[in-house]
């Protein structure tokens, strides 16, 4: 909208008027462009909506664990639908991924009211954000005040950001009115290309600040190093949509010149696609950290499949971590889960092989108290059994007491 607007500016110099009034029924129409731009869109965004769907369902309905995290990807869903799918489903229709001398005049004023909805793609990518944000918080321990404290202050940068942009991108011209009545001429807009690249700059930073904190914190646990390994890659998805944000450097810097404004409903085609893949990227890396109790629990099952000496619960399960090879295993208590929701899960295949074991084996599971997340890194003790004196649970605590993971 505002980047059509800034054309209009750039053709009123020149003396040629409106720049959509430069269309010339006689020269060739690029559908296969137009139609390109659409099929993108259409998959893209459908396959997002599917990730977050996908993300909800499982939380929801199979993990009966709906909280702030999902409820901020549900606003994202919303977004995602309108205004950015049914915005860039409208200004295809009229136009976008055509050259502006194939746009009849009677599309310029429903192209320029869909164009609005290219906001859309700033906040879902800031919901999405602040998301992630909100799931780190769970698995977080209380007492790492300094890291919960950044969580806190990207969250505060990230609904910022993306506020400010969008601002920019509705009340890019003046006078105000200009923004939102196609028939008030602009007198003056800023350079969109400004608030374009703080966005990429300062985007890419904030996901660099998140992957971080749960690097950090799984590097200084003593789990097993394939259980390790799965963690990092699971919140390591969020460098896919970062991945792709800096790609989108180079659609700004291709659209940056005036000479662009010249014919933006085609020029733009190539930062439109990059906007809808970068919102994919960001569902999935956002959703991968959901996956993790089965990921975790497949590891496990192979474990046992390969004959490796290793209970079917995590080795963080476990107080002081792993114990595979030591020589107190023996000696040890059967392994009985936490209040920690990495393996805690209401499939009940899994569920089931986990209270009995391979061998039958019923073990206790303690019950989630509706407060940690599916996925903390904090060691928390088990329950004593029930049939087991206060003393020797006791003897047993002071036998093999060892630091907590984090």
């Amino acid at each position: 909208m505002a980047d059509l607007e800034v054309a209009s500016q750039a053709q009123s110099a020149t003396g040629d008027g409106d720049p959509m009034k430069q269309y010339d029924p006689n020269l060739p129409v690029p559908y296969w462009h137009q139609r390109m731009e659409l099929a993108v869109v259409v998959i893209v965004n459908t396959l997002s909506l599917i990730a977050i769907i996908a993300r909800i369902y499982l939380r929801a309905i199979r993990l009966k664990r709906f909280r702030a995290d999902d409820k901020w990807m549900v606003a994202a869903g919303v977004f995602l639908i309108f205004p950015h799918f049914v915005c860039q489903i409208g200004t295809n229709r009229y136009g976008s991924g055509l050259h502006d001398q194939n746009i009849p005049d009677e599309w310029v004023v429903p192209f320029w009211y869909f164009s609005w909805g290219w906001i859309g793609y700033n906040i879902v990518s800031t919901l999405i954000k602040i998301s992630v944000c909100c799931y780190l918080l769970q698995i977080v321990p209380f007492h790492l005040l300094t890291l919960r404290r950044l969580i806190y202050v990207l969250m505060v940068v990230t609904f910022g950001l993306g506020l400010s942009i969008s601002l920019c991108h509705l009340l890019q011209c003046t006078p105000l009115l200009s923004n939102f009545d196609y028939t008030i001429k602009q007198q003056h807009c800023f350079n969109i290309d400004i608030p374009r690249f703080t966005w990429i700059a300062v985007s890419i930073s904030i996901d660099l600040c998140i992957l971080a904190i749960p690097w950090a914190i799984i590097h200084g646990t003593r789990i097993q190093v394939a259980e390790k390994r799965i963690l990092l890659i699971v919140f390591s998805g969020n460098l896919l949509g970062t991945a792709v944000c800096a790609v989108s450097i180079y659609s700004v810097w291709n659209t940056r010149t005036s000479l662009a404004y010249y014919d933006l409903a085609y020029t733009q085609t190539a930062f439109a696609i990059t906007n809808d893949v970068e919102i994919l990227f960001y569902a999935l890396g956002a959703s991968l950290p959901v996956l993790s109790p089965f990921l975790l629990s497949r590891f496990a099952s192979k474990q046992e499949l390969n004959g490796t000496a290793s209970s079917r619960v995590p080795s963080w399960r476990v107080k002081g971590g792993s114990t595979v090879g030591s020589p107190i295993q023996a000696m040890m208590p059967p392994p009985r889960r936490s209040k920690s929701y990495l393996t805690t899960l209401n499939d009940d295949d899994i569920v089931r092989d986990i209270e009995y074991g391979k061998h039958g084996q019923e073990h206790d599971i303690d019950r989630d108290d509706g407060n940690s997340s599916d996925t903390t890194l904090e060691n928390q003790p088990s329950k004593a059994v029930s049939e087991e004196s206060e003393a020797e649970a006791s003897t047993k605590i002071e036998r093999f007491k060892v630091d907590d993971i984090v």
